[in-house]
Formats: structure tokens, sequence, C-alpha cells
């Protein structure tokens, strides 16, 4: 289409195009949110940021889980709870609490996670397993795993590190910018790569994707390690962030790893991802609480509402049509 013919298109044919555009509706449910939260609170641009730092660690998962998910229905991964606990756990064990032990616990907490990622895929290919059902058995030998070997200990994080991760540079934290650089390096690998376009084509028709050439398995392998390896870097981030890994710590993430993604205008039914989505519906996610705990309603309320404005947006942003 022509410069001209854009200028040219009347306000409604303009709404129409941006409300066609699904990951969209995540940065104006961002927008509303923000409003009402500037209503109800003195500090209205704190509670943004603050918002903004946790739902980082939404957006790592969700990278993780929307790889998954593009391979097609059935694929989830119902691991990352455990797998951020147990990545988590395990990289602080091994820094110690000190920070010339920090660049070793990095890299032990994304083995881990990567670990357990390959794992989930041995399991479905060689195993045959559904994967659902895959990841679900496993979640249960990583937290096992995680309760052997550190028994429910809070296991502190280094200063350095605590104190890395929660900069702040003109009141935005450092820790976002890096995950929104992330985020765009996952927008190339998707877009740019045979390994996206492979997992694209995989989602949209796997027995063509074959026949086509495409190898299925090894891209599904480094799918499912790659999603292990988000979960093992929000687990090493999140324990540093909030003073200590638990073995309870990613137990938020298993629901919103799936919501952000569907949220953010990925394709439930697979083949079609948006990474852009997921940082505005990471950041929506957690205003809608915040807005919430203002408000002073109760968990259980919260989680209403919550599933509720979810539901919304997916049906006005038309997720829930069927593939043509």
């Amino acid at each position: 289409m022509s410069d001209t013919a854009v200028n040219n298109r009347t306000p409604g044919e303009l709404f129409k195009s941006f409300i066609s555009i699904r990951w969209a509706w995540s940065y104006t449910g961002v927008v509303i949110v923000f409003l009402m939260v500037a209503m109800v609170s003195r500090s209205p641009f704190q509670t943004l940021a603050a918002s903004i730092s946790f739902a980082s660690f939404f957006v790592l998962v969700g990278l993780g889980q929307m790889l998954v998910i593009t391979n097609g229905p059935g694929n989830i991964d119902l691991s990352i709870p455990y797998t951020i606990a147990l990545a988590g756990s395990f990289a602080m064990k091994v820094m110690g609490g000190m920070d010339s032990g920090i660049f070793m616990g990095i890299l032990a907490g994304i083995a881990a996670g990567s670990a357990v990622g390959a794992f989930n895929f041995i399991l479905i290919r060689f195993a045959l397993i559904p994967p659902m059902i895959a990841t679900l058995a496993s979640s249960f030998i990583v937290r096992t795993l995680a309760i052997v070997f550190f028994r429910g200990m809070l296991i502190k994080p280094p200063r350095g590190l605590e104190t890395f991760v929660n900069i702040k540079i003109l009141q935005v934290p450092i820790l976002f910018l890096l995950v929104v650089l992330l985020s765009f390096a996952v927008h190339l690998l998707l877009s740019r790569t045979a390994y996206g376009r492979g997992i694209q084509a995989i989602g949209q028709n796997t027995k063509a994707a074959w026949l086509a050439g495409v190898k299925v398995n090894y891209r599904k392998l480094i799918t499912y390690t790659l999603s292990g390896m988000f979960a093992g870097i929000t687990g090493v981030l999140l324990a540093a962030f909030s003073g200590g890994a638990t073995l309870g710590m990613g137990d938020e993430y298993l629901l919103n790893s799936i919501a952000v993604v569907v949220l953010g205008g990925t394709s439930i039914a697979g083949g079609d991802s948006n990474v852009q989505g997921i940082i505005g519906a990471s950041v929506l996610l957690y205003l809608i609480v915040n807005l919430l705990n203002i408000i002073g309603f109760g968990a259980s309320l919260r989680y209403i509402v919550t599933g509720v404005v979810i539901v919304g947006i997916i049906l006005a942003a038309g997720h829930g049509k069927g593939r043509k």
C-alpha cells in the first residue's frame, strides 16, 4: 500500500486496522489500567515502576512458554514453576553468598534449567508421552530433587547480584531493559532464522513441515531446552531480586506464563507467535494485581477479576476464533 493510500485512510479505518493487531490489545489494557491506578493512587508512576520490575520475570518465562506453544496444539511446558525453584536454589548454592561465585552460579542455574528442558523432550520423543503429561511428570521429579538437595532452605544471593537486579535508570528497572533486549533477540530468532521459521511451520502443520524437510524433532529439542533455559534464568534473577531462593518461588509462574503468551497475541493453536505482545501482557497483569491491591480486594477476588479481564481481552482481540 502506498504512503498516499495510508494517509487517506479515515479514522475509522485506522481504528479497525489497530484493533486487528492482536498484541496491541495488551498495550491498550496497560494504558487503561494505568489511568485507573492514577485515579486511586497517590504515586501511580511508582506503582508502574514496581509492576514493570515484577513483569520482567513474566516476560522471561513467557518467552520460553511461547516457543513451546508455537510448536502446535498440546505443547505446553508445565514444569516451569519447579524448574525456576531448582535452578534458583542450585545457582544460589553454587554462589554461596559470595560475589566471586556469581558467574559460575548463573551458569549453574542456566545449565539446570536447560537440562530439565532437554529431559522434557526426551520424555516426549522417546517415551512417547504427550507434552503436557511429560512436563507435568517432569515437574514432580524436579520438585523432589529440589526438596532432597535444598530442603526448603532460604538460600540468600550475593550482595553484588542483589544490588544489580534492583538498579533503576530514570525509575526504569535495568532488569526490565535487559529483558526487552532479550525479547528483541528472540523476535529476530523467530523471524530471521531457519529455527524460527521451522517451529512456525511445525505449529501450522507438523506433517507438512516434515515433508518439506524441516527437522521436527531437532527443533523441538531446541525449543524445550530453551524453555528450560529461560525458566532457569528466571530462577536465578528472581532469587536475587527477592532476597533468596525458596522451593515455592515459582508457583505463580505456571498459569501466568500461559496467560501472558495468549494475552500477548500468540495463538494457542500454534504456528503464530508474538514476542512484542508478551511485554505488554506481562506489565498489564501486574498492573491489574497492583490496582486490585490498592482498592483492597482479597486474593480470591483478585484472581476472579484478573481472569475476567484476560478472557475479555482475548475475546475482544479475536483469539477465540477458529483458525482458517
